[in-house]
């Protein structure tokens, strides 16, 4: 039987936006779906609950491995850190704020941002008590960050050119900020956030890490 992989998409997106990393775990051997949610909608903990929901209703069988995209990977990290309601493999967090955006800190309370991105922005600012509240699950996780600063379809990155100017990031999310303490193993790769589930080596490396448990170096 193949391994079992949901994927969880980020803010203001849908599963649209990791179906070619989907494709690609599905040609490596897993079985992989996609939990789609209404991301501008709920704050943080209504997304974790309705998450714990939804795989309470499933029939898995054995371990699942769990891939989220920035605000996806805040969910699972949330849903499962505490008696999760399923038995967990693997757990790939790609570009995700586990210690929040510096963006959504400075222009976050803007109502312009606020029409934009929802609900979920009021818990994604650094040191965030949503976030800082957040546990974290008792399996291997991975971390893939970006470092390509801008991409002209992403409003953020333009910003961030100048609000982050000499940090390290990929155009929305800070490298340190992706870091979890906890955390196996971490990689950094030349991707823009928006776009990072469609990068070749994002595909590769998310698929070796639920394989063996490590990034391929």
């Amino acid at each position: 039987m193949s391994d079992q992989v949901v994927l969880l998409h980020g803010l203001g997106r849908s599963c649209a936006s990791v179906a070619r990393l989907q494709s690609g775990l599905e040609e490596m051997g897993f079985a992989a779906l996609c939990w789609s949610y209404p991301s501008r909608r709920r704050r943080l903990a209504g997304h974790i609950e309705a998450f714990r929901e939804w795989l309470r209703r499933q029939a898995f069988a054995g371990p699942v491995h769990f891939v989220g995209h920035s605000l996806g990977g805040i969910i699972i990290r949330g849903a499962l850190a505490d008696t999760p309601p399923v038995a967990i493999g693997r757990i790939v967090m790609i570009a995700s704020p586990n210690q929040g955006a510096g963006v959504v800190s400075r222009f976050g309370r803007w109502p312009f941002s606020r029409a934009i991105f929802g609900l979920p922005l009021q818990d994604l600012g650094e040191k965030s008590p949503a976030l800082m509240s957040l546990g974290v699950p008792e399996a291997e996780i991975g971390i893939i960050a970006g470092l390509r600063h801008f991409h002209p379809l992403n409003a953020i990155s333009y910003v961030n050119l100048f609000h982050r100017a000499g940090h390290q990031h990929d155009g929305t999310v800070e490298l340190a900020n992706t870091q979890l303490e906890g955390a196996t193993d971490s990689i950094a790769i030349d991707a823009h956030h928006t776009f990072i589930c469609d990068h070749d080596e994002v595909i590769a490396q998310t698929g070796a890490f639920l394989r063996n448990g490590q990034f391929s170096r």
